[in-house]
């Protein structure tokens, strides 16, 4: 069975997480695994945290279909990937609904993955008192995982 390196993103964020990525890409192809690239839709009130979220834009409220708005999110996933995966690379999606970290954690199961590639900001005063979603993965992830510092 080959091996697989889960890489999570945040498509509101492409800059860092292009760096995530490109990380993610090299350490599949060192460790000749296969590459599982996926993103969270979080858990949201209205229509405009999901176009934050996915999109980066704002606009005004209005009623969501969650399908729908995975299916947009699978969407923009396959066209970031086929941006920033060199020529010849695949990578299976994921695209789940939920709490960031819970999912994450529960892709990596479901996958059996031998690695998650994850992003890490400079904490802030808020990520001590919550905890960020890198921390939570990090502490409860059952394989191993590479934090890349953004």
């Amino acid at each position: 069975m080959a091996s697989k390196t889960l890489v999570p993103i945040d498509l509101a964020d492409m800059e860092t997480s292009a760096k995530v990525l490109a990380a993610g890409v090299d350490h599949a192809k060192q460790q000749k695994s296969n590459l599982v690239v996926m993103t969270v839709v979080p858990n949201m009130v209205t229509g405009v945290d999901f176009r934050y979220a996915i999109r980066g834009e704002m606009g005004g409220s209005e009623d969501y279909d969650l399908k729908a708005i995975v299916q947009d999110t699978l969407d923009r996933l396959n066209e970031v990937l086929a941006d920033q995966l060199p020529k010849g690379m695949k990578a299976e999606t994921i695209v789940r609904h939920g709490s960031v970290y819970e999912e994450i954690l529960e892709a990596a199961d479901d996958i059996k993955a031998d690695q998650i590639v994850i992003g890490a900001h400079r904490p802030q005063l808020a990520d001590y008192l919550l905890g960020p979603n890198t921390a939570r993965v990090v502490r409860h992830a059952k394989c191993s995982v590479n934090v890349v510092r953004l």
